[in-house]
C-alpha cells in the first residue's frame, strides 16, 4: 500500500511538471511549423513566470495571472517576429537576444518586487492550482494519478490534441505547414506568409509565458531573484525535435522529461543513490544540447522531417 501511494505521488508530480514542458513545447512547435525558430523560449518563460505570479497575487485571480503571462510573452515574441519575419535577420541571433532580454527584465522586476513579494506570497493559497480529485477514480492504484491533478494538466493535453487536429486536419494547418515548407509556393497560392509567421510566433511565445506562469501557480512559487526556469525552456526547444514537430508526440516527450525531473527530487531521499543525482540532472540538459547541435546540420534536419524552410527568412523579392 505504501509503495502504491509513493508511485501515485510520483506520477502526479510527473504529470504536473511534464505539463510545464508540454505547454512550452506546443508553442515552439507552432512557431517552427511556420518556419521560424525561437530560441528565446527560456526568457519568455522567465517573464511569464514573473508577471503571472505577481498579477495573480495582486489581483488574487489565477486566471488574470495566466492571461497576463500570455500577453507579456506574446508582446515580447512579437519583437522576435518583427526581426525575423519583417527585417529577415538571423533567427537564432534574434532568439538569443529575446532570451537575454526576457531573462534580464524578469530578474529586474523580481528584484524590484522582492520586498512586496514576501507579503504577497501569504496569499498564494488563494491563487494556487490545486489537484482536482475525481471521486472513486482517483483512488485506483497507479492510473488514479491521472484523476488527481490540477486543471491545467487536462487543459494542456486537450491543447495538444487540438493543435494536432488544426495542423494536420484543417486548411488553416495546411497553410501553416505550407509556409514552413515552401513559403514561395504558399505565397503564390495566396497565403499571406508574413501574417501566418507573425501569428504563429506571437501565439507560440504566449504559450511559453503560460508555461512559466504555470510553473509558479501550479508547481512551485519560488523565491524572487535568481533565474527560476533553470533550463526548462531549452529542453522544450529540444522536445520539439524529439517530437518531430508533432503535438501528440510532444505529450510523450514532455512527460518523459517531467519524470526525469521528478526522479531527481525523489532520489535525494535515498542515500544510496545520491551519488547518481548529478548524472540524472545532466541527462535532460545534455540531451537538449545534443539535439540542438544536430539541428544545425541541414542534411540531418531534412532527414528527421524538420520544416524545409525552418530558420530561413522569406522575401518576395
Amino acid at each position: 500500500m505504501v509503495e502504491l501511494m509513493i508511485i501515485n505521488k510520483i506520477l502526479v508530480s510527473t504529470l504536473t511538471v511534464g505539463t510545464i514542458y508540454l505547454i512550452a513545447t506546443l508553442g515552439e512547435i507552432l512557431a517552427e511549423r511556420s518556419g521560424v525558430v525561437n530560441l528565446g523560449v527560456e526568457g519568455l518563460m522567465e517573464i511569464g513566470a514573473t508577471v503571472g505570479i505577481l498579477v495573480a497575487l495582486l489581483t488574487e485571480n489565477a486566471l488574470l495571472g495566466f492571461l497576463s503571462a500570455f500577453a507579456i510573452a506574446a508582446i515580447i515574441a512579437a519583437i522576435h517576429a518583427f526581426t525575423s519575419v519583417t527585417l529577415r535577420l538571423n533567427q537564432f541571433a534574434s532568439g538569443l537576444a529575446i532570451y537575454i532580454f526576457g531573462l534580464g527584465i524578469a530578474i529586474t522586476v523580481r528584484e524590484c518586487a522582492r520586498s512586496a513579494y514576501a507579503h504577497l506570497l501569504l496569499k498564494i493559497s488563494r491563487v494556487r492550482l490545486y489537484p482536482i480529485r475525481v471521486p472513486g477514480l482517483s483512488d485506483i492504484p497507479v492510473i488514479g494519478a491521472f484523476f488527481n491533478v490540477n486543471v491545467m494538466v487536462y487543459i494542456a493535453i486537450v491543447m495538444a490534441v487540438i493543435m494536432w487536429f488544426i495542423l494536420f486536419k484543417t486548411s488553416m494547418g495546411l497553410s501553416i505547414r505550407s509556409v514552413g515548407e515552401n513559403p514561395a509556393a504558399a505565397d503564390a497560392a495566396g497565403i499571406n506568409v508574413y501574417r501566418v509567421r507573425y501569428l504563429c510566433v506571437i501565439i507560440g511565445g504566449g504559450f511559453a509565458g503560460l508555461a512559466g506562469a504555470y510553473l509558479m501557480l501550479g508547481h512551485t512559487a519560488q523565491v524572487m531573484g535568481a533565474p527560476i526556469i533553470l533550463g526548462r525552456g531549452w529542453i522544450a526547444i529540444a522536445l520539439v525535435i524529439f517530437s518531430f514537430w508533432n503535438p501528440l508526440r510532444a505529450l510523450l516527450g514532455a512527460y518523459l522529461f517531467g519524470g526525469l525531473e521528478v526522479a531527481y527530487y525523489w532520489l535525494q531521499s535515498i542515500p544510496a543513490l545520491r551519488s547518481y543525482i548529478p548524472l540524472l540532472v545532466a541527462i535532460p540538459h545534455t540531451a537538449a544540447i545534443i539535439l540542438l547541435t544536430l539541428m544545425s546540420i541541414e542534411a540531418l534536419r531534412k532527414r528527421i522531417g524538420a520544416p524545409a524552410a525552418l530558420g530561413v527568412p522569406y522575401s518576395r523579392e
